[in-house]
């Protein structure tokens, strides 16, 4: 895999034993906290749930007019819909408002729309549908900041629109009773970071005139949807995840207590991280895969034996949406792997045909992971168009890019971060080449992995681990703390799973005798390529294992590189390569220090004949082993490139680099790469 630029934080002993002493946490907490820069006594005691941070409701803009509106319409028993998104927040922004306008005695219904037929927000056929109903009253959830024509067009049918929403809206709000949403430029809310169900949780707050009652009857469902929707979790999120935590530990609803029960969370303390990789994928997966209403009459489900059944078949869903993303994934990789080049365009774009829209997103997120690229995954729809899904990295906003790219568009629309689109087929190209020129333009980034402080392995204990309690819940903005472990010698390794695709790596650290066991998931042995002997560092996440009724610290590694790795000259070099690949214009200094010599040439082949089954991603390692006088990463990557060129080495769908049996004789100073940098070395 290529990795990410470490990123060591900055810690001060100081400042964190007087930390430590002020607020009596462990000192251990309180050096990630002065790392983390929580520091002041009020984010100290926010963060820490002392004084937690609650926001009154009224402080939303038009949450005034939202209420009186609602009243009206509980009191008239007028129809009202609520029109939600297929995501978890949406469901969970749906579950928690229509259950709270019922219980006042309100003719209330919902809608939520089915990802490939309605696509994201209101449109005018869903307008259609919902006044089929007899509605005369709609308030979305999670969605309508955007909904400009469909407002106007509500109006012309004699219905009134509330909007709740936590998107940024745009430069014009829609017209309606009242636009609720913490974003807007005139909101006077102090707290800008709610999600959809934590915009929907504070009108009911406001329609109540007290917050008690709604967060005991609805924490545990905003909680959800809160840590689903990936929003930072400070200031009242953090208040309200951890509200919702205990709620959810202490009684579970139906629907909650059957997905914990097929998630294999039975009997077991829910946290944060339960709900970021069990609950909500299954809840998400409704909407991906069959309908999202099936989740949230799931979730609004009172009939134990009924929501196990709906449990089941969320958890079939989930994995069929397993399947299919690993489908797409390989596929996706395969494509890269037989044409390395495009793992070093600066945005990855991948097309196939009949892949599921569904997943999309999420498979755009792991080839992130893979290649550390903003990635784009399309799939033709068999009519001339493709609809994709985009995901970015810090520092490189996808929104911004499509914006500057969308001539070649049908429409698009997103954030940052993430973003969807639709193209016509014949315009792939073309829109690939401008958003390439574009990135190259706007995006000068490595992506960083922050890492909390350095550890001892002495140090690791169960007692460690229940110290970092503290630091909960985790989720954006507050990830799970990541340590570093430095000069590691590999002692042996273990391949686990049904497909060897696990890892155990026994390890002790240079200078000392006591061996750790560190897991490496879904890591191949031949992406981890190092044998017995060798140093390497690690960045680790700790958690706490019970088995048998004994507590044991699990040490799960994250990421790897050789030991004392220049992250900085890696860096230099990954970007450098990048020029080489395209071929870019090089100054006569980089392309002699891309350019690799015939010693270094023969000793890479005859590395790869001797060590077969590496991965090609590896180029680390072989650096390492390869060079003489240090690890000049970008001058082993071009001599990789023109022996694939030439036709002596071969990567693999897998990514795995073989040699054919019998390589006639060739002349790497031939290859197309190696000609390039020598006539930009002659260039003055």
């Amino acid at each position: 895999m290529e990795r990410k630029k470490w990123k060591l934080a900055q810690l001060n002993k100081d400042l964190a034993a007087k930390i430590a002493e002020d607020y009596s946490v462990d000192p251990f907490v309180a050096l990630i906290l002065s790392g983390r820069g929580v520091t002041t006594e009020e984010e100290i005691n926010d963060f820490l749930g002392r004084t937690p941070m609650e926001i009154d409701p009224f402080l939303l803009p038009d949450m005034q007019k939202a209420v009186d509106r609602i009243n009206d319409a509980i009191f008239d028993f007028e129809k009202i819909c609520i029109y939600g998104d297929y995501d978890a927040d949406g469901i969970t922004s749906t579950a928690v408002l229509y259950s709270y306008l019922e219980a006042q005695g309100a003719n209330v219904t919902y809608m939520l729309p089915d990802r490939t037929e309605d696509g994201y927000g209101l449109s005018r056929a869903v307008v259609d549908k919902i006044k089929a109903l007899g509605t005369e009253l709609i308030i979305t959830v999670d969605n309508g900041i955007a909904a400009i024509d469909e407002a106007k067009y509500i109006k012309e049918l004699g219905m009134e629109l509330i909007v709740t929403d936590h998107h940024l809206p745009g430069d014009e709000l829609p017209d309606c009773v009242a636009v609720v949403d913490p974003h807007r430029e005139d909101s006077d809310c102090p707290f800008k970071d709610y999600c959809g169900v934590g915009v929907a949780f504070k009108l009911c707050c406001a329609i109540e005139g007290d917050s008690q009652t709604v967060t005991d009857d609805f924490i545990d469902l905003v909680c959800i949807g809160t840590v689903a929707d990936i929003v930072p979790l400070k200031g009242e999120n953090r208040r309200i995840v951890k509200l919702g935590l205990n709620a959810i530990n202490e009684f579970k609803r139906p629907g909650v207590e059957a997905l914990c029960k097929v998630a294999g969370l039975e009997d077991k303390e829910i946290l944060s991280t339960n709900i970021s990789f069990a609950l909500a994928p299954r809840i998400n997966a409704a909407g991906r895969m069959t309908h999202p209403e099936r989740a949230l009459e799931l979730l609004l489900c009172e009939e134990p034996e009924t929501a196990l059944e709906m449990a089941n078949e969320l958890n079939d869903a989930n994995a069929q949406r397993h399947e299919a993303e690993n489908k797409i994934l390989k596929e996706t990789n395969a494509m890269i792997y037989e044409n390395p080049r495009l793992a070093h365009t600066p945005v990855i774009v991948a097309h196939g045909e009949n892949w599921h829209e569904g997943v999309l997103g999420i498979v755009a997120s792991k080839v992130i992971d893979i290649f550390q690229r903003p990635t784009i995954i399309l799939t033709s729809r068999g009519d001339g168009f493709s609809r994709g899904s985009a995901r970015s990295v810090e520092g490189f906003s996808m929104f911004d890019a499509l914006t500057a790219c969308s001539e070649h568009l049908e429409m698009f629309g997103g954030h940052s971060q993430a973003a969807g689109l639709t193209i016509k087929d014949d315009e792939i190209e073309a829109f690939t080449e401008a958003l390439c020129d574009y990135a190259y333009q706007h995006f000068d980034f490595y992506p960083t992995l922050n890492i909390d402080c350095k550890l001892n392995t002495e140090s690791i204990d169960v007692a460690l681990v229940d110290s970092l309690r503290k630091l909960e819940p985790y989720g954006c903005e507050n990830p799970s703390p990541l340590f570093g472990i430095f000069n590691l010698v590999v002692d042996g390794i273990t391949e686990l799973g049904d497909k060897k695709q696990h890892l155990r790596i026994y390890d002790h650290k240079e200078g000392r005798q006591n061996q750790i066991t560190l897991m490496y998931f879904n890591v191949a042995r031949g992406a981890f390529p190092h044998k017995q002997g060798d140093k390497f560092d690690a960045v680790v996440s700790l958690s706490k294992n019970v088995w048998n009724g004994q507590e044991r610290v699990s040490i799960v590694i994250k990421d790897t590189r050789p030991a004392g790795a220049d992250d900085e000259l890696m860096d230099r070099c990954a970007k450098l390569y990048d020029k080489v690949e395209f071929r870019t214009k090089l100054t006569p200094e980089e392309a002699e220090f891309a350019l690799p010599d015939r010693p270094l040439c023969a000793r890479l082949y005859t590395f790869l004949k001797k060590n077969p089954g590496i991965n090609f991603n590896s180029f680390e390692y072989i650096a390492d082993k390869v060079m003489e006088g240090g690890d000049n990463l970008c001058k082993v990557r071009v001599a990789m490139l023109a022996m694939i060129e030439t036709g002596i080495v071969f990567v693999e769908k897998t990514g795995t680099i073989t040699l054919p049996e019998t390589v006639e004789k060739v002349d790497l100073n031939n290859a197309p790469a190696m000609v390039y940098l020598k006539e930009m070395r002659t260039l003055g």
